[in-house]
């Protein structure tokens, strides 16, 4: 007597086959939930410890680093301007990164490659502390040493404001110390993430993108602008996307903003373009709106001056926000 042989009917195969594809469509959020958990962990640890750099600086310099070094670039004295160098070059040697800096010629432009090495040769070094790593890459892979983290200039337009007017915590024409933060360390914004460029000027990307060329409107100051003006300048950026720069943090050399630096006129994750007024600089060596922003959901992680890290939602209270930005408004604000 012949046995009949055992095995799977179509339909059988076809319920198996069912049931993985549910399995696997419930573990994929899991896996990528873990995989942004551990990244934002990462991320997190990046923004301490370049807190603390700024803090072991400080303790050997007496002095917090300007976002834009004295240099003799070109053979001519220039204080504090787009030719000079990052903060984030200042603080290498306190991230372990002494050999980096030791190559690094502050008698050239933080973009000339005079002399072996030079200083474009040694930017191309990617370190992997100014990187967060839920962040992708910038396009441009074999020139250009990247960079996801800003030191806040404030809640101010920027670069070059007046000394008056110029209320964060860091900034480009003078040297600060933790004394002059008078609202207080465990109150003031010291840095905060914000999102590479595509590299693709031909693709407006609102979040990672700078909308260039546009003055700014009627009532417009260059501290505590109003959230109405803002929200106006926002708009019109918006409208005008057809301007924009796609370089954002390919650079941790250079002292611009969306290189090295940002501002915190706007909120975190603002629904607006970055926006700046120049319409012929290629990086945003002008004045503008710089917010904090990443690719965490709800929110973007700020380091703030006392050398802790907080998650600061998109949400956040436009007033606070700003309040927090400045160093020396003496406002009445907390991190929620």
């Amino acid at each position: 007597m012949q046995r009949k042989k055992q095995g799977f009917t179509l339909v059988e195969l076809l319920v198996v086959i069912a049931i993985i594809g549910i399995l696997v469509g419930l573990l994929l959020p899991a896996v990528q939930a873990a995989r942004e958990a551990a990244n934002r962990m990462s991320c997190s640890n990046n923004l301490k410890n370049l807190a603390l750099a700024v803090h072991n600086y400080e303790s050997t310099y007496s002095r917090i680093p300007k976002t834009a070094s004295d240099n003799w670039g070109d053979g001519v004295y220039n204080v504090a301007n787009w030719r000079g160098y990052s903060a984030h070059t200042q603080i290498l040697p306190f991230i372990e990164q002494n050999n980096l800096y030791n190559l690094l010629r502050f008698d050239q432009s933080h973009y000339q490659n005079l002399g072996a090495p030079g200083a474009v040769t040694v930017s191309r070094n990617q370190v992997a502390t100014f990187l967060c790593p839920s962040d992708r890459d910038h396009p441009n892979r074999t020139d250009i040493g990247w960079n996801n983290y800003g030191f806040s200039e404030g809640s101010n337009a920027g670069w070059n404001v007046s000394s008056a007017d110029a209320n964060g915590m860091f900034q480009r024409q003078f040297y600060n110390k933790f004394a002059d933060v008078v609202d207080g360390l465990s109150n003031t914004v010291m840095m905060s993430e914000f999102i590479k460029g595509d590299n693709t000027d031909s693709r407006f990307t609102i979040l990672s993108d700078v909308v260039a060329g546009q003055a700014f409107p009627g009532g417009w100051t260059a501290q505590y602008p109003t959230q109405a003006i803002v929200e106006q300048y926002g708009q019109q950026c918006l409208a005008a996307s057809a301007t924009h720069r796609s370089f954002a943090g390919f650079r941790w050399i250079a002292p611009g903003f969306y290189n090295t630096t940002i501002n915190t006129i706007a909120p975190p994750n603002w629904r607006f373009p970055a926006c700046m007024s120049c319409g012929g600089c290629g990086q945003a060596d002008s004045q503008g709106v710089f917010p904090a922003r990443s690719r965490h959901t709800a929110g973007a992680q700020v380091a703030i001056g006392d050398g802790s890290v907080r998650f600061v939602p998109d949400t956040i209270d436009f007033l606070i926000w700003q309040g927090l930005g400045s160093a020396n408004g003496q406002e009445s604000v907390q991190f929620p």
